[in-house]
Order: structure tokens, then sequence, then C-alpha cells
């Protein structure tokens, strides 16, 4: 490895959200390969994950003393762009786990979110879906260095029979649109409706919502489940549906239930198919009449045996390591673009 670079990554929150563990998980990696990494956030360092080589720093960007010292700097959501390029001595990177833009949640951010968007930042896309996306808007060049996942705390349990009936798993906010949790009860509602037996396990950052509970369709409700007890969750499940929509940037619950061996029936994304490919089941995106016909498919043994096999070989391409590697080149390439860059302006100046 050549010389080691000087990485601050600016994080917004550092509560207990998939993308924020996406965040730590690549800072880990980059410092486990020599660099100097820090993660800066106003909010005080996550009780839930142990940066062991990478640094944590609690201050307002500001007054950050990383963040002033950093080679180059990784804005991690929409609201840190601005912070990220303030006083910038080197390269600027924005991290893109999804597009905010197209989410109904920030319909009145997003005016602010484009201006985001369309900052002098070099893109740094986990997927392809969410380079393509990017693109659509022309937001400019982007790298795509893949998601990071950590596959340790998430391996297959015993060969164990499916319940009777079998347990379902769904997961995410349903207050979120683009988790399109509401698809899936609609979906599951029906499936009931025809005789399909199942238990709901539901799993979700928030309470659930009189809206969720008017389905009467959940078995068990977990709010704010640690991370140390979603294996848990998924190895006593049967099946995960993931439901979200084509916004969404990369289903983490899809890619974790495969790393426990665990059956999946998907919405047909292209998010989803760049996950899974053929070792999923799907149904028609936003489409419950679709989920509600294809899930006794899903919960057949044949597929349940084949996701145990295949699952989690599958969940092995989204290592933090190969991502450190892609992202150690998207930072000297523009290392070697803003030196010439420099070097231009300096001669057109004399």
């Amino acid at each position: 490895m050549t010389a080691s670079l000087s990485v601050a990554y600016l994080l917004e929150s550092t509560g207990l959200w998939g993308g924020v563990r996406v965040v730590l998980l690549q800072a880990e990696a980059l410092a486990r390969r020599g660099h100097r990494v820090a993660v800066v956030s106003p909010e005080p360092e996550p009780d839930w994950f142990r940066l062991r080589r990478a640094r944590f720093e609690c201050a307002s960007f500001h007054q950050s003393r990383e963040l002033a010292d950093a080679g180059l700097r990784v804005a991690t959501f929409w609201t840190t762009v601005e912070p990220a390029l303030e006083g910038a001595r080197g390269p600027v990177f924005h991290l893109c786990q999804g597009y905010e833009g197209d989410f109904s949640f920030y319909a009145d951010s997003r005016v602010r979110i484009e201006r985001a968007y369309a900052a002098p930042t070099r893109k740094l896309a986990i997927s392809e879906a969410v380079a393509a996306r990017l693109a659509s808007h022309e937001f400019g060049p982007v790298d795509v260095v893949g998601q990071a996942f950590d596959a340790a705390d998430f391996r297959p349990g015993p060969v164990r029979p499916a319940h009777d009936p079998p347990v379902i798993l769904v997961v995410g906010p349903f207050e979120a649109d683009v988790k399109g949790i509401g698809v899936a009860l609609e979906g599951l509602a029906l499936a009931r409706r025809r005789g399909v037996a199942f238990r709901l396990r539901r799993v979700s950052t928030f309470p659930p919502t009189d809206e969720e509970q008017a389905f009467g369709l959940v078995d068990e409700y977990h709010h704010w489940l640690p991370p140390d007890r979603m294996s848990f969750a998924y190895r006593s499940s049967d099946l995960l549906i993931g439901p979200s929509r084509p916004e969404e940037g990369f289903g983490l619950p899809v890619v974790e239930a495969l790393s426990c061996g665990v059956a999946c029936l998907l919405s047909d994304t292209p998010g989803h198919r760049e996950i899974a490919g053929a070792e999923a089941v799907y149904f028609e995106d936003g489409d419950a009449q679709s989920l509600a016909a294809r899930l006794p498919e899903a919960l057949e043994t044949r597929v349940r045996n084949r996701a145990r096999e295949q699952g989690p070989r599958i969940a092995a391409r989204f290592d933090p390591g190969r991502v450190a590697e892609e992202l150690e080149k998207a930072f000297r390439r523009a290392f070697l673009e803003h030196g010439a860059s420099a070097a231009s302006a300096e001669r057109a100046r004399t």
C-alpha cells in the first residue's frame, strides 16, 4: 500500500440506523488499511458500535479539529455537504446511500437537497442502482464503491424445521413510504384472507402507528431492537419480506437475512436484483396482490433450503475490505486531479 490518507467523515447523527452503521464500517475498514480516519459528529459516539482503529470526535463541524486537519472529507448526508465543502483544502466526497430528493418524506426539503447534490463534490454510490438514480438526475460522475456489510454477527443458526405456522419478518418504519411496509401489510392481509397461515414479526426504529395497528396482523413488535439481537430475529424467522420501493438505496435487512440463511420475498426493484439476483422470490413492486400470490412459493421448503445454502455466499460479496479498496482508488484519483487542477491554476496566475 502507498502513502496513507487522512480522511474525515461528517456524520449528522449517531442514532441506531443502517446508514450510520455503513459509515462506521467504511471508516473502520479504511483505518484497518493504515489510513488516518476520523468520524466527526455533533452527537456522542454511538454505544452500539465500537470503533477500534478509526477515531471519533464529538464536535460541531465548524469547531472540529479532525475536520480541519483532514486531507479529504466525506459528507454522509445531504445536510453535511455544505460544512464538508466549507474551508476544505482537499477533495470533498459525498457518500450517497440513496437520493433523498426522491423521498416523499423529504418533500419540503427537495430544493435544498437538489442544491446539495449539485454542489461540487465527488459522488460515492453504494450500489449500481444508486449510481443510476443519481445519473438520471445528472448530478455528475459517480464512483460505485459497493456496500459495506459485516457478516460476523449474521450467521445461520442450527438447522431446524419451519415453524408451524411460519414466522414472517418485516423490518423497517411504516412511516417511511420508501420502505414499502404498507404494501407488505396489505399483501399479508390479503394472503391471510386467502387462508395462508403465518405469524408476523415486525422490527422498526419507531413505535407502531395507529394505521399499522389497524391491520391487526402483527404478533410481535420490536421497537429499537439492539444490533446484537437482530441476528436472533432473522434466525428465528422463516421468511423475510423486503417490500422496499425503487427509491430505496440499499436493502440492508435483505443482506442480513441472506447472511443468516433466511429466505426472502422481495419487491422486484433494481436494488433488490443487484443484491439477491436469482436467490430470492420476487413480487411486482408496490403490488400487494402480487405479494399475496407469491407468498406460498416463498414459504416452500425448497426455497428455504436454497437460501440457507446460497444466502451467506451472496452476503459475503459486501465485504467492507473490498469497499475500502474501492474508496482508496476513488480518493487517490481525486488527489491526482486535485493536484493537477491546483498546478494549472498556479500556472494561470503566473
